[in-house]
């Protein structure tokens, strides 16, 4: 008897969660959102374990938000035929995964690496956070992990309601208007359909944001410029500093090409006032020019090419989707014609 009294709460208690997440997960599709992944340090242990694939099959990107917002994963696999390993992280340096893989000597690959001058030339550490937490999670991670990963991707693959940054209790609770403690800044929230996911680590703004959310675009350009104003409140760090860190670049290059691999680096578009804080602060000479004469590697600037200077980062900072499959088709030319990178799909 008591059993059956046990039975029938278990059944009601799992009928009103599902009758409860079903119409959640409905509800959000009826206003148009739709899958977006996890950027775990789970996901990026997946990405990492692919670069030892043959050269010929795989690409690897390394850097900040524009490679994972600017390089189209879709576009890259279906004009190379590869598959793009994308290792960047938001809001990091470049330099930890590039360090870890001149340490690896199976990786031989080929290697393009984004340089967000900011973030790039970070030497506080502050900006190699995340990216030494996912490489150190990689190393680490236990059976148990990689099998919950599996489990997790097949749950997320399905389900709108499950993505972390922005439906889940947690997040919903994170975007609430509460007002800062008195002398405690805290950073703004990232409007909902900025920071869209896909399985391969590429990040995208929804069409509907950049063509109809004025006011989460206005928050992602005063967010870009309130970090600008933080940075130029820094004093400049001294020329002999820089080049002792493009030096140490240098050494972590020299590895990977030793070895047979390839290291090109990127500057991906920016815009606005964004883009002339940039150039004021990190004169091409003196940073661009001098990272490709140092390292000997060769690198693809956007203001070269008429086609990708006239492009307009809406948020000054990252290109919205049809602009990513332009600048992803450039890229790949880029490196397929001057650089002489053989791919796949391209040199059968």
């Amino acid at each position: 008897m008591q059993s059956d009294k046990f039975r029938k709460a278990a059944f009601m208690v799992l009928s009103l969660t599902t009758i409860l997440l079903g119409s959640y997960e409905l509800y959000l599709r009826y206003l148009g959102h739709s899958i977006s992944y996890d950027d775990s340090e789970s996901l990026f242990a997946d990405k990492k374990r692919k670069i030892y694939l043959p050269t010929n099959e795989a690409s690897v990107f390394t850097g900040s938000s524009r490679m994972k917002y600017d390089l189209n994963t879709e576009v890259w696999r279906n004009l190379t035929g590869e598959t793009p390993v994308q290792l960047a992280n938001v809001g990091s340096s470049p330099i930890p995964v590039l360090k870890a893989l001149a340490a690896d000597s199976m990786f031989k690959g080929k290697l393009l690496i984004d340089v967000a001058e900011g973030l790039f030339f970070d030497l506080s550490g502050r900006s190699y956070e995340r990216p030494q937490k996912c490489l150190d999670f990689s190393k680490n991670e236990t059976p148990a992990q990689r099998f919950s990963f599996h489990i997790n991707t097949l749950l997320e693959s399905n389900f709108v309601f499950l993505d972390k940054d922005n439906f889940a209790l947690s997040a919903l609770l994170e975007h609430l208007p509460i007002p800062p403690r008195p002398g405690k800044m805290d950073f703004p929230k990232y409007p909902t359909e900025f920071s869209l996911m896909n399985f391969d680590r590429n990040h995208m703004m929804s069409d509907r944001f950049v063509d109809h959310d004025q006011k989460g675009v206005k928050m992602m350009q005063d967010i870009w410029m309130q970090l600008v104003a933080m940075g130029a409140k820094a004093p400049p760090t001294p020329e002999p500093v820089i080049d002792s860190f493009i030096r140490d670049v240098k050494l972590q290059t020299d590895k990977i090409k030793a070895r047979g691999g390839e290291v090109v680096f990127l500057r991906p578009p920016s815009s606005g006032p964004l883009w002339k804080a940039e150039q004021m602060g990190f004169p091409r000479d003196k940073f661009w020019e001098k990272i490709l004469t140092v390292t000997g590697c060769k690198g693809m600037h956007f203001s070269d090419y008429p086609e990708l200077s006239r492009m307009n980062c809406i948020e000054f900072s990252h290109l919205r989707q049809s602009d990513t499959r332009i600048y992803t088709q450039k890229t790949i030319g880029f490196l397929s014609n001057e650089i002489g990178w053989k791919f796949k799909a391209i040199n059968q």
